[in-house]
């Protein structure tokens, strides 16, 4: 007899047992739902609703019907971004994760990973599902003809359920393979849609696709069809859980567990941080460059040249963040400069790790022998002189749509310092260590950090670049007074930097 007789091999527990298991242990840890937390949520909820929720309903349904002559490809193209999008919100979610606890104990345990991946399957689903009904019925109130038919909004609501579906099966099939393939293909989608909604704004005439069609039963048998293939991927899906990589599900748990994180304690830079760290752990193969041992160029500035050069896949998402004005030409004023001015900021912000690592570890600039305005100035090349081309290019995508009059992507160029000293000065603090001090709210105490670090930076830019949000608000023809304002403003803030940072070390 040896010694692994009479021992019972591990029973599989039932999924029944696994979700009565953690509901016990979950509140004996955390105890059972307060009724005043109920209470917030609910007040808060009606709060959102009364204040947004008019606004949402107008751009959603608007109030009177389109005219005959409307575009129809701008509704249609502004959808489907709308869609992309929300499946680039589920591929960085996950979108199957569960909590890092969870992940840590249990997915390794004899235990059906259905029971801990339900609730996450059964959201997705759900808002897929709610997402592509309000997608489609904003198309059906900017482009079908009024009153509307039963028949035309039930197709148009099963169409974009399809679609939304189609969207969360895929992010959930690029979660268990690896996904690049899903991501590239979404990627070069969004891009034509954006390039048809910048073409419709720039060539006068552009052709229309064809009016809305009424519903018949062939189309109405296609929808079903779609939605048949569809609930039967899901259930495939569904149906192959227990055979998914662990690997994919642990790093889906750390994402998600990382969002909680920032939630609870209000700190913005957990999420930065570990972004950083994704993008950097999936950048193999990296080899060393010539260019920082070159001596006529400054180290910092060889540092950033390297970020800038080794993040050149990101470069294509800036110049379809620089078409996104053009693209919302229509759009009032009040929200096409913040558009220009919050992106050129973060066009700056591609370098703005390295700016970060500087102020969290001054030891290391301490060790180079350089003082703090040879490193802000070093710090300050490369993001101005990416900045100033974003800009430029927005704004002269807006001067060629007819919105704006004049060489404006001078100005573009013009503002570029200013929104390169914003992005330094918000890149070199965190919401922990900006401010301490609590805000009494009838929710309860609030960090004054998290509202300090969301304006961070952003009082910067709107002090240097008062002159371009002057020309851009007054909507006449940009003089050259205008540019030379908005260069002095510029050149101000980087003399100020300058002299603030003073030369002895850091």
């Amino acid at each position: 007899m040896t010694v692994t007789d009479g021992i019972r091999p591990a029973r599989r527990a039932s999924p029944t047992d696994v979700r009565r298991w953690i509901r016990q242990r979950q509140i004996a840890a955390n105890g059972r739902v307060d009724p005043a937390a109920v209470y917030s949520l609910l007040l808060a909820a009606a709060m959102a609703v009364a204040l947004f929720g008019q606004p949402a309903i107008a751009i959603v349904w608007p109030a009177s019907a389109p005219a005959a002559d409307a575009p129809e490809l701008i509704p249609l193209a502004a959808a489907g971004l709308a869609l992309l999008s929300y499946y680039g919100v589920l591929r960085q979610l996950g979108p199957l994760a569960a909590s890092r606890s969870d992940a840590a104990w249990l997915l390794t345990a004899p235990v059906p990973r259905r029971a801990l991946l339900a609730p996450a399957f059964l959201l997705t689903v759900a808002s897929a599902a709610l997402v592509g009904a309000l997608t489609a019925l904003g198309v059906a109130g900017h482009v079908a003809p009024r009153p509307l038919s039963a028949a035309v909004l039930v197709a148009a609501l099963l169409a974009g359920a399809v679609l939304a579906l189609g969207l969360a099966w895929s992010a959930i099939q690029a979660q268990r393979a690896g996904g690049r393939a899903f991501d590239r293909a979404v990627a070069l989608a969004a891009g034509l849609l954006l390039a048809a909604l910048v073409g419709s704004r720039l060539v006068d005439g552009s052709p229309d696709p064809p009016a809305f069609p009424a519903p018949d039963a062939v189309g109405l048998a296609l929808c079903l069809a779609a939605l048949l293939l569809v609930a039967l991927g899901l259930h495939r899906a569904w149906a192959g859980l227990d055979r998914w990589p662990t690997h994919r599900l642990m790093e889906a748990a750390a994402v998600t567990g990382v969002y909680a994180d920032m939630v609870y304690a209000v700190e913005p830079s957990f999420l930065t941080e570990s972004s950083t760290r994704r993008y950097w752990r999936g950048r193999a193969g990296i080899r060393s460059s010539r260019l920082i041992r070159r001596p006529g160029i400054p180290p910092l500035l060889a540092q950033d040249l390297l970020v800038v050069r080794r993040k050149a896949t990101r470069l294509p998402w800036l110049a379809a963040l620089a078409a996104l004005p053009t693209a919302l030409g229509d759009a009032p004023a009040w929200l096409l400069l913040p558009l220009v001015l919050l992106g050129a900021m973060a066009a700056a912000g591609i370098t703005s790790e390295s700016t970060h690592s500087d102020a969290a570890n001054r030891s290391m600039v301490r060790l180079m022998g350089l003082s703090r305005r040879q490193v802000a100035l070093q710090r300050l090349a490369v993001p101005s002189v990416v900045a100033a081309l974003w800009c430029a290019a927005a704004t002269a995508g807006l001067q060629a749509a007819g919105v704006l009059a004049g060489q404006w992507w001078l100005l573009g160029l013009a503002i570029g310092p200013a929104a390169s000293l914003a992005a330094m000065q918000r890149a070199r603090a965190s919401a922990a260590t900006i401010g301490t001090t609590l805000v009494e709210t009838p929710f309860g105490a609030f960090p004054s950090g998290m509202l300090l670090w969301l304006v961070n930076g952003v009082d910067v830019l709107a002090v240097l670049a008062l002159p371009a949000v002057i020309g851009l608000t007054s909507g006449s023809v940009l003089g050259w007074h205008t540019v030379a304002a908005q260069a002095g403003a510029s050149a101000l803030g980087v003399v100020v930097l300058a002299l603030a940072t003073g030369r002895r070390p850091d």
